[in-house]
């Protein structure tokens, strides 16, 4: 009985000190669905209200493997400001980690081409044992006052900060999302993300290479190295390798309102005689306000006219006739009028620019066919 208390205790010491690791980053899983998930600046970004529901389990094959879940929401406030929510739970053997938290981001426009987005989360999180869920528990001395039922139970306040900054395709971010924990030192767990999309030129393909770097003052440092493909923005696929000589691979779908993706991860060499991998789904869910929605409807549109108009400015071989030309800008024209009754301030101010164009454009296009 000596040995199983000693064996009991060792165990309890190496999975605290493993939980306390692993709380510095259990919130950061999937890097190309859920940026949410580990930095507070992405609230909002997207202009939607998404829902995500991230599942990863460790170890495929143990009855008791390492499970982490989170679901979350978020959704921008107006054109500079987000807010969202997350639960994250994260269960290894009899300890379990509950996270919940909100989240507030702000946003600073440069110019078209380049923002500053500050983050910054706080909510709670508790830390417990679940000695009911010890397998062969009643082979342990029950007497032992570390089983007892709120022995290690705890519940604490907890805040982070990040922020993301975006150049037209490049996109860098910092976060410390586990920055205080009622009580304790400030975490020095760092998250930094470095990623650049590339467009190929007459082609519905990119390419998104993504680097993660994860400063962990407990465990090792980690870092990712991963590259992602889509096709229309619509179909995607990754492969990524990591510090732990783990290797990743991912595939997905992002249908507008509707996405999903699986990412597999081939465990090294050695881990892989226990287990061979892990297996993580994200599904997240989208849907625009309805003033955005009306919004984003006047923009394309404004940019539609923009185009043509551009095309019959540039237009030396005749493919458009004066009747043509006079007809688009009736359109437009009527659709200004339209435009204008709204009364919409902020619709307003995003199109402004737009306006200004095909004012000029309509002058020199009346120049032009009216000779």
């Amino acid at each position: 009985m000596k040995y199983i208390k000693l064996l009991t205790l060792c165990i309890a010491l190496t999975s605290i000190t493993s939980i306390q690791a692993q709380e510095l980053s259990y919130g950061y899983y999937n890097y190309v669905m859920n940026r949410f998930n580990m930095n507070p600046a992405f609230a909002g970004n997207s202009g939607n209200v998404s829902a995500i529901l991230n599942t990863k389990t460790y170890a495929a094959g143990f009855s008791e493997a390492p499970r982490n879940t989170m679901f979350g929401i978020h959704a921008p406030i107006n054109n500079v400001q987000g807010i969202g929510a997350r639960l994250i739970s994260d269960k290894r053997g009899s300890y379990e980690v509950t996270k919940y938290d909100v989240a507030y981001s702000y946003q600073i426009r440069f110019d078209e081409n380049s923002d500053l987005r500050f983050g910054i989360s706080a909510g709670a999180v508790r830390r417990m044992l679940n000695s009911g869920s010890i397998k062969n528990g009643e082979f342990l001395d029950q007497a032992d006052p570390t089983l007892a039922s709120g022995f290690y139970d705890e519940t604490k306040f907890i805040a982070g900060v990040g922020l993301v900054y975006d150049y037209t395709n490049f996109q860098v971010g910092l976060s410390a999302p586990s920055l205080v924990i009622g009580g304790e030192p400030l975490s020095e767990h760092i998250v930094g993300t470095a990623s650049y999309k590339y467009s190929f030129e007459n082609s519905d393909f990119s390419v998104t290479p993504l680097v993660i770097y994860q400063n962990l003052p407990v465990i090792d440092n980690r870092y990712d190295v991963l590259l992602k493909g889509e096709y229309k923005e619509k179909i995607w696929a990754q492969i990524g390798y990591q510090s732990t000589n783990n290797l990743n691979f991912g595939i997905g779908f992002d249908l507008g309102p509707f996405g999903i993706g699986y990412s597999y991860e081939m465990n090294n060499s050695e881990f892989s005689d226990i287990s061979a991998n892990s297996n993580e789904i994200v599904v997240r869910i989208n849907f625009l306000p309805v003033k955005q929605a009306a919004k984003n409807a006047t923009i394309e549109m404004l940019d539609k006219y923009v185009d043509t108009f551009n095309k019959m400015l540039a237009d030396q071989n005749n493919e458009y006739s004066k009747s043509q030309v006079s007809v688009e800008i009736q359109k437009i024209k009527v659709e200004l009028q339209n435009l204008k009754k709204q009364n919409d301030k902020k619709t307003a101010k995003a199109v402004k620019k737009r306006l200004m164009v095909l004012e000029n454009q309509i002058v020199e296009l009346e120049k032009k066919y009216n000779k």
